[in-house]
């Protein structure tokens, strides 16, 4: 395969861009987030840039991964895999339209254009999509209490990226499993390749 074919965008790609993506923008929010004072505009020029670092890298890590595997055996042998590999373009929408969603709001909340009753209003869909980030942080704090001490920052570095990853695995199977639920609905024929 040459290398423009490599890199050209692919259903395969999806899921492990979504797994890689959100760590990255993460770094990128959390240091834009915390580098902000109250009541202030948080958006810059370099965050922008850091954010297109992070998009460019996840891309590249997705590609690398589809390079790694072999797509097309790993989604004859298994139906889960073809959902996992081989989205339909129902899902990669609304897939879509959730990471644009996320993305939306992280970009107004850092430009403090979110009010506080939206914000409120938010905090369950917020909830749903964290699900596995919170998990692992309530996990962490539990495992740290009881053991009465605190795990080494690497290694807590290392479990918020893990559960961050599978945050975007996991925005992926709800995208999923809605749009099983529109076709359902409306009666729509699953995409033919």
């Amino acid at each position: 395969m040459s290398l423009p074919e490599a890199v050209r965008p692919r259903r395969p790609h999806a899921l492990a861009l979504v797994t890689a993506l959100f760590p990255a923008l993460y770094v990128v929010y959390r240091d834009a987030n915390g580098a902000c004072p109250a009541d202030a505009d948080c958006l810059g020029a370099t965050h922008v840039g850091y954010a297109l670092a992070g998009l460019a890298g996840s891309y590249l890590f997705a590609v690398l991964a589809v390079a790694v595997v072999d797509a097309e055996s790993l989604a004859a042998d298994s139906p889960l895999a073809r959902l996992a590999l081989f989205p339909s373009d129902l899902t990669l929408g609304v897939l879509g339209a959730i990471v644009a969603g996320l993305g939306a709001y992280a970009v107004a909340s850092l430009a403090g254009a979110v009010p506080t009753a939206v914000d409120a209003a938010l905090a369950p869909v917020g909830l749903l999509v964290g699900l596995p980030f919170a998990a692992t942080a309530a996990a962490l704090v539990l495992v740290g209490s009881a053991v009465s001490a605190t795990p080494p920052l690497a290694f807590r570095y290392a479990v918020v990226a893990g559960s961050l990853a599978l945050t975007g695995g996991w925005v992926f199977a709800l995208a999923t499993g809605a749009a099983a639920l529109v076709r359902r609905a409306s009666a729509v024929e699953p995409d033919r390749e």
